[in-house]
């Protein structure tokens, strides 16, 4: 990744406003305390003068519950308190989530347990974070509002193109900073420094994929726009799951050919990210992951029925047959085999699908035809000779219909 290294950074000043301009925090600004400070991805985003996202982390060294409430009452927002944690979620209106923080420092009692957290400082709660370019804050109140907060050199590591864990032990505290990792040096462009990557690849041929934990992780790379370059990382890391995405060009072309599968006239709403997975997992271990059941059943199709299907859909010599191949399959099989070089998805989008027989049950019905499965199979007869040419819409289709319906099965 060393061709995306960072080439221009913002100043201080132009960091702490970029922060401050965020939608969500202009709209409470007004109601922080002193010790409020914007912290992570919004800083880090801003000092590489990248759009900011929906969502916005705040640090007080105050009541975090507290502050939270009084933001969701003045905004008639959603709060969720997390007292264990000492955090809180305000769901803004109109999209997004602002996450309250009691400025903290934690320990994990275990590697992959959850943290045992008690309040502190923001300097503990910068030093507990995962990489340097997340450890960063812009002070929002108080004397030293717009002061950027960096004790651990995030700024000179997103100059430098670089993503540094703070500990050496990060990756074994928590195993699913391995996909993060991953997510942020595809998003950002960053190369791992070599304690870093050493850190992860000891980690990464363990990594438990029915971790909800990575779980989460993979599918937040999944949805990402660096989605292929960190898979591949994850995979020459040595993820064994993912061993297949090592190829980071071929994956940006599989996930372009799905985007452009789902782009096409009638194509299904397909929720993209497990058509992802499905492109760069092992079929095999995807039913471990640690996922909604729908999105690992999507990812199997995709990964194990949309090859085959493209081979079938080759092989078929005649529309009808494409009917029938694609009127049988799930939409994600489709939708990998279409991403696949299958052209006949696609145009079975645009018009065969949408094929609608002039005759109907209830015609067969008035001409005679007791109700059974005699009709189901002269409507589709008629379904399949539409679509070869065999008959004319219209009063062909009754006659086709009839005698189909009194042939013997």
């Amino acid at each position: 990744m060393g061709d995306r290294i960072v080439s221009h950074l913002a100043k201080d000043t132009e960091i702490a406003a970029r922060v401050a301009a965020h939608p969500a925090l202009r709209r409470i600004v007004g109601s922080l305390p002193p010790s409020a400070a914007a912290v992570g991805g919004v800083v880090r985003d801003a000092a590489l003068a990248r759009p900011p996202g929906p969502d916005l982390d705040l640090v007080v060294e105050d009541d975090a519950m507290a502050l939270a409430k009084a933001v969701g009452r003045a905004l008639g927002a959603r709060v969720t308190a997390h007292p264990r944690f000492l955090t809180a979620v305000v769901e803004l209106p109109g999209g997004g989530h602002l996450d309250v923080v009691t400025a903290r420092r934690e320990r994990y009692p275990v590697p992959g347990a959850l943290p045992v957290v008690e309040a502190g400082s923001l300097a503990d709660d910068l030093a507990r974070r995962d990489f340097s370019v997340n450890a960063m804050a812009v002070r929002l109140a108080g004397p030293a509002a717009g002061q950027l907060v960096d004790p651990h050199g995030g700024r000179s590591d997103l100059a430098a193109g670089r993503l540094r864990a703070l500990r050496a032990g990060a990756f074994t505290e928590d195993p699913s900073r391995v996909v993060r990792a991953a997510r942020y040096a595809g998003r950002l462009g960053l190369a791992l420094d070599a304690g870093t990557e050493d850190g992860a690849r000891a980690t990464a041929p363990s990594l438990d994929p029915g971790s909800t934990r990575v779980a989460r992780e993979l599918r937040r790379l999944l949805q990402d726009e660096g989605a292929a370059a960190g898979l591949a990382l994850l995979a020459r890391l040595g993820v064994p799951w993912l061993a297949a995405a090592s190829d980071e060009a071929q994956l940006a072309r599989s996930f372009a050919a799905l985007d452009a599968a789902l782009g096409q006239e009638g194509a299904p709403e397909v929720v993209v990210w497990p058509l992802r997975l499905g492109a760069a997992a092992s079929p095999d271990r995807i039913g471990q992951l640690a996922l909604p059941g729908w999105a690992r059943g999507a990812a199997l199709e995709a990964a194990a029925e949309g090859p085959p299907l493209r081979e079938r859909l080759a092989a078929a010599e005649r529309p009808s047959q494409v009917d029938a191949l694609l009127r049988a399959a799930p939409p994600a099989s489709a939708v990998s085999a279409a991403a696949l070089g299958a052209e006949a998805v696609a145009e079975w989008w645009r018009s065969g699908r949408r094929l609608r027989p002039g005759v109907r049950g209830a015609d067969l019905v008035a001409a005679g035809i007791p109700p059974g499965p005699a009709i189901g199979r002269a409507l589709a007869r008629v379904r399949a000779a539409l679509l070869d040419g065999e008959v004319a819409p219209g009063d062909d289709e009754l006659a086709l219909a009839l005698r189909t319906a009194r042939e013997q099965p």
